[in-house]
Protein backbone atom coordinates (compact mmCIF):
# COMPACT_ATOMS: atom_id res chain seq x y z
CA UNK A 1 0.00 0.00 0.00
CA UNK A 2 1.35 3.39 -0.98
CA UNK A 3 1.29 6.18 1.56
CA UNK A 4 1.86 9.86 1.05
CA UNK A 5 3.24 12.43 3.40
CA UNK A 6 2.34 15.99 2.62
CA UNK A 7 4.79 18.54 3.86
CA UNK A 8 3.95 22.23 3.92
CA UNK A 9 6.53 24.93 4.36
CA UNK A 10 5.71 27.51 7.04
CA UNK A 11 5.12 30.15 4.36
CA UNK A 12 2.70 27.90 2.40
CA UNK A 13 0.90 26.98 5.66
CA UNK A 14 0.46 30.68 6.48
CA UNK A 15 -0.83 31.37 2.95
CA UNK A 16 -3.27 28.47 3.06
CA UNK A 17 -4.64 29.53 6.44
CA UNK A 18 -5.00 33.13 5.33
CA UNK A 19 -6.87 32.16 2.14
CA UNK A 20 -9.15 29.86 4.15
CA UNK A 21 -9.84 32.63 6.63
CA UNK A 22 -10.79 35.05 3.86
CA UNK A 23 -13.14 32.47 2.30
CA UNK A 24 -14.77 31.74 5.66
CA UNK A 25 -15.25 35.47 6.32
CA UNK A 26 -16.91 35.86 2.89
CA UNK A 27 -19.12 32.82 3.46
CA UNK A 28 -20.16 34.09 6.89
CA UNK A 29 -20.92 37.55 5.50
CA UNK A 30 -23.12 36.03 2.79
CA UNK A 31 -25.01 33.92 5.34
CA UNK A 32 -25.46 36.94 7.63
CA UNK A 33 -26.69 39.15 4.78
CA UNK A 34 -28.92 36.32 3.56
CA UNK A 35 -30.59 36.16 6.97
CA UNK A 36 -30.99 39.96 7.15
CA UNK A 37 -32.05 40.80 3.63
CA UNK A 38 -32.40 37.55 1.68
CA UNK A 39 -29.15 38.09 -0.25
CA UNK A 40 -28.23 35.05 -2.37
CA UNK A 41 -25.25 33.97 -4.45
CA UNK A 42 -27.34 34.73 -7.53
CA UNK A 43 -27.89 38.33 -6.39
CA UNK A 44 -24.19 38.77 -5.54
CA UNK A 45 -23.32 37.45 -9.01
CA UNK A 46 -25.82 39.83 -10.65
CA UNK A 47 -24.36 42.82 -8.80
CA UNK A 48 -20.83 41.90 -9.90
CA UNK A 49 -21.88 40.91 -13.42
CA UNK A 50 -20.86 37.24 -13.46
CA UNK A 51 -22.67 33.90 -13.46
CA UNK A 52 -23.75 32.47 -10.09
CA UNK A 53 -21.66 29.34 -10.63
CA UNK A 54 -18.49 31.45 -10.59
CA UNK A 55 -19.40 32.89 -7.18
CA UNK A 56 -20.21 29.39 -5.94
CA UNK A 57 -16.83 28.01 -7.08
CA UNK A 58 -14.94 30.91 -5.53
CA UNK A 59 -16.69 30.61 -2.18
CA UNK A 60 -16.25 26.81 -2.12
CA UNK A 61 -12.55 27.10 -2.85
CA UNK A 62 -12.75 25.40 -6.25
CA UNK A 63 -11.48 28.60 -7.90
CA UNK A 64 -8.86 31.09 -6.76
CA UNK A 65 -9.88 34.46 -5.40
CA UNK A 66 -7.99 37.59 -6.39
CA UNK A 67 -7.80 40.59 -4.10
CA UNK A 68 -9.98 42.44 -6.58
CA UNK A 69 -12.63 39.74 -6.41
CA UNK A 70 -12.56 39.78 -2.59
CA UNK A 71 -13.25 43.52 -2.74
CA UNK A 72 -16.05 43.02 -5.31
CA UNK A 73 -17.70 40.30 -3.23
CA UNK A 74 -17.49 42.45 -0.11
CA UNK A 75 -19.02 45.40 -1.98
CA UNK A 76 -21.83 43.22 -3.36
CA UNK A 77 -22.62 42.10 0.21
CA UNK A 78 -22.58 45.65 1.56
CA UNK A 79 -19.34 45.05 3.42
CA UNK A 80 -15.92 46.68 3.47
CA UNK A 81 -12.80 44.48 3.49
CA UNK A 82 -10.09 45.34 6.01
CA UNK A 83 -6.55 44.02 5.84
CA UNK A 84 -3.83 44.40 8.47
CA UNK A 85 -0.32 43.12 8.82
CA UNK A 86 0.51 42.60 12.47
CA UNK A 87 3.67 41.28 14.02
CA UNK A 88 3.59 37.60 14.70
CA UNK A 89 3.80 36.71 18.37
CA UNK A 90 4.09 32.98 17.75
CA UNK A 91 7.28 31.17 18.52
CA UNK A 92 8.82 29.32 15.61
CA UNK A 93 6.94 26.09 14.91
CA UNK A 94 3.71 27.13 16.66
CA UNK A 95 0.53 26.02 14.93
CA UNK A 96 -2.00 28.57 16.13
CA UNK A 97 -2.29 32.11 17.43
CA UNK A 98 -5.63 33.45 18.61
CA UNK A 99 -6.78 36.22 16.28
CA UNK A 100 -7.51 39.47 18.12
CA UNK A 101 -10.92 41.10 17.67
CA UNK A 102 -11.06 44.24 15.55
CA UNK A 103 -13.92 46.70 15.20
CA UNK A 104 -14.41 49.78 13.07
CA UNK A 105 -15.24 53.18 14.49
CA UNK A 106 -18.57 53.15 12.64
CA UNK A 107 -19.90 50.10 14.47
CA UNK A 108 -19.84 47.98 11.30
CA UNK A 109 -18.75 44.39 11.51
CA UNK A 110 -15.05 44.01 10.78
CA UNK A 111 -13.06 40.89 10.07
CA UNK A 112 -9.42 40.75 11.01
CA UNK A 113 -7.61 38.05 9.13
CA UNK A 114 -4.49 36.68 10.80
CA UNK A 115 -2.23 34.72 8.45
CA UNK A 116 -1.15 32.48 11.34
CA UNK A 117 -4.67 31.75 12.50
CA UNK A 118 -7.12 29.21 11.13
CA UNK A 119 -10.02 31.37 12.35
CA UNK A 120 -11.21 34.83 11.41
CA UNK A 121 -12.67 36.81 14.26
CA UNK A 122 -15.54 39.23 13.80
CA UNK A 123 -17.11 41.65 16.22
CA UNK A 124 -19.18 44.77 16.26
CA UNK A 125 -18.24 47.87 18.15
CA UNK A 126 -21.32 47.54 20.34
CA UNK A 127 -20.25 44.06 21.38
CA UNK A 128 -16.94 45.47 22.57
CA UNK A 129 -18.70 47.95 24.80
CA UNK A 130 -17.19 50.97 23.04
Amino acid sequence: MTSFQISLTPSRRAATRFIGSVRRALQKALVDEGKKSGLTQAEVARRIGVHRSIINRELRGAENLSLGRVAELAWAMGRKPIFELVESAAPSGANHIAAPIAATDTGQTAARIDANSAVSTTATQGALGA
